[in-house]
């Protein structure tokens, strides 16, 4: 937890040091220079949490030692770009004369100047609380439950186009950037109404499926920590309800792979379900309810979308969502989920993925997680892409009026 290093040419007292660091199971890397130069080298390649100093300081092997070394070193750490700056120092003397001398070259910048002595254990209990300190910051720091919500909304899909693309095409100005050690782009933007700004971050799967949703959605809940988390996109729709773009809104989850795959006295494969399930929040399910029956926002979705060959009106579906292993391109699979949830609208790759990874995260966990999804097809062998496109627009723009109109960010 804890990275120190130690500058001081006298061994013993680097000793004494090492001996009170090894009852301390914090402190996790403790590195020494024994001359300015050496420690000038490991300053500009490691961050540390504390350095500790001494001031009668050779500049390399074979120099005398000076006090002003050390000084200048201090100095030559607050405007030296390339060292990277300890976040704690600690002067560390056995000279009266030094610690009487410089002092004040301390005391300006709010570090300690402390004096070794061999006979007393006082240094040892001023290092000691400083370190206490240090640890107890560190784990504050590493606390969630201390870090509030970071952006009003996560929105997630699976597919990069023509998913993210048209969540993209919403009005946010958005920005691209990357993580450190992440390949994600993510995209973060403002939607504004009024006065009401709401900050964004969205992002696609690399893929298709539960594993690469839930692995996306964890990352934005530790890197970016949402008040939401939406996704959106494009699902396959049950057959006789509902047309192509339509909307659909899961306010039941569920894994339909969720089971036992056993084998009858006559040798045949059966799975027997047991669908795991998560419910939409009650607050969001009864806001979504009321979009439906005043149509709030369909037939002008309906309206901007520029091709002008929607012969039907634009709807929206509430109910059980089923999320599988693999895109269904079977009537009979769709009648079997359906069996077992009667009230089935839809089915994807990824909601449950992303409902379960939101529910169960590491605090602070979303505030809630739901899914606006569109429907590009029904699952029949038949099916092409020609609706991902229109489904892709009808879902994210009603997301987009949901969230600006609906959702309460205080």
């Amino acid at each position: 937890m804890l990275n120190i290093l130690v500058v001081d040419d006298n061994p013993l007292k680097i000793r004494a040091l090492r001996t009170l660091f090894e009852f301390i199971p914090e402190v996790t890397l403790l590195e020494t220079a024994m001359n300015i130069i050496g420690a000038k080298k490991i300053l500009s390649e490691k961050h540390f949490d504390l350095l500790i100093l001494d001031l009668g300081l050779p500049m390399r092997d074979g120099d005398d030692a000076s006090p002003e070394n050390g000084i200048n070193f201090l100095d030559e750490i607050n405007k030296n770009r390339r060292l990277i700056k300890p976040f704690h120092i600690i002067g560390f003397s056995e000279v009266d004369d030094y610690i009487d001398k410089f002092k004040r070259s301390f005391e300006d910048e709010l570090w300690a100047l402390i004096k070794y002595n061999v006979s007393s254990t006082n240094w040892e209990r001023q290092i000691k609380n400083k370190l206490n300190y240090l640890i107890r910051s560190k784990l504050d720091l590493q606390n969630p439950n201390n870090f509030g919500f970071q952006y009003d909304v996560a929105i997630i899909t699976a597919l990069r186009t023509p998913e993210l693309d048209s969540v993209l095409n919403l009005n946010a100005n958005w920005v691209s950037f990357k993580l450190e050690n992440d390949a994600t782009e993510y995209f973060k933007g403002i939607f504004i109404n009024g006065e009401k700004r709401i900050k964004v971050i969205a992002a696609s799967a690399p893929q298709m499926g539960m594993v690469a949703s839930s692995t996306l959605t964890h990352k934005i809940i530790f890197n970016f920590r949402p008040k939401y988390i939406a996704i959106t996109g494009i699902a396959g729709g049950v057959k006789g309800l509902g047309n192509l773009g339509d909307i659909l809104v899961a306010d039941i989850s569920f894994d339909s792979g969720s089971g036992k795959i056993k084998t009858d006295k006559d040798g045949n494969i059966k799975f027997e379900p047991d669908f795991k399930s998560i419910e939409l929040e009650p607050d969001l399910k009864e806001l979504f309810i009321s979009c439906k029956g005043k149509r709030e926002y369909l037939n002008e979705i309906k309206s901007k979308w520029p091709i002008k060959d929607i012969l039907y009106e634009l709807n929206m579906h509430i109910g059980p969502f089923a999320s599988g292993a693999g895109v269904v391109e079977n009537k009979k699979v769709i009648e079997e989920i359906k069996g077992h949830s009667r009230k089935l609208i839809g089915i994807d790759m990824e909601t449950y993925g992303v409902f379960y990874t939101a529910k169960n995260c590491s605090r602070p966990k979303p505030m809630a997680v739901f899914s606006i999804k569109s429907i590009s097809d029904f699952g029949d062998p038949d099916k092409d892409d020609k609706f991902q496109p229109y489904a892709a627009f009808t879902s994210s723009s009603f997301l987009y009026h949901f969230i600006i109109e609906k959702l309460n960010f205080d």
